[in-house]
This record gives structure tokens, C-alpha cells and sequence, in this order.
């Protein structure tokens, strides 16, 4: 192994040692016939408003997520001393 291939392997370890499952936001990978299976659907005689409502209440709820993020992501004072130098 040259030596610049042992260096490289070196960076490498931390990077690849951070993606170790350490309880973060990946999901949890499932099996093949779980993914394969057929869907679970509601029992015959679900009530269609409470799904109505249910999924109504999750649109509103991403709406205002969405809404959220339109805010500017630079701070007001950045912003002025930006436009101030001409920026």
C-alpha cells in the first residue's frame, strides 16, 4: 500500500465511522418481504370523514411547515451590512 493510499485510508476511518448507527434520523432498513408485502388496508366501514379530517389536519400541518421555511435564512443585521457595501 503506498503511502498515499494509507493517508486516504487514515481520512477515510472518521468518515466512515460517523456514519455508524448512533440513533440518528435514517430509517431502520427492513426486510425484503416486509417491503414486498401487500399493503395493510382499513377495515371495510372506515369512517371516510375521519380520514377526510385526518388527512386534511396533515396537509395543514405541511402547509405551515412550508410557510416556515419561506423566511429569509440570512439575519437581518448580515442582510443590512450586505446591501450597506453594496453586496
Amino acid at each position: 500500500m503506498t503511502r498515499i493510499a494509507q493517508i486516504a485510508l487514515c481520512a477515510a476511518l472518521p468518515l466512515v465511522s460517523a456514519c455508524a448507527d448512533q440513533g440518528g434520523d435514517y430509517p431502520q432498513l427492513l426486510p425484503m418481504e416486509q417491503l414486498l408485502a401487500e399493503p395493510e388496508l382499513p377495515p371495510d366501514g372506515t369512517d371516510p370523514a375521519a380520514v377526510a379530517e385526518a388527512t386534511q389536519s396533515r396537509a395543514e400541518a405541511l402547509r405551515a411547515r412550508a410557510e416556515a421555511l419561506r423566511h429569509p435564512v440570512i439575519e437581518p443585521e448580515i442582510q443590512r451590512r450586505m446591501q450597506r457595501n453594496g453586496g
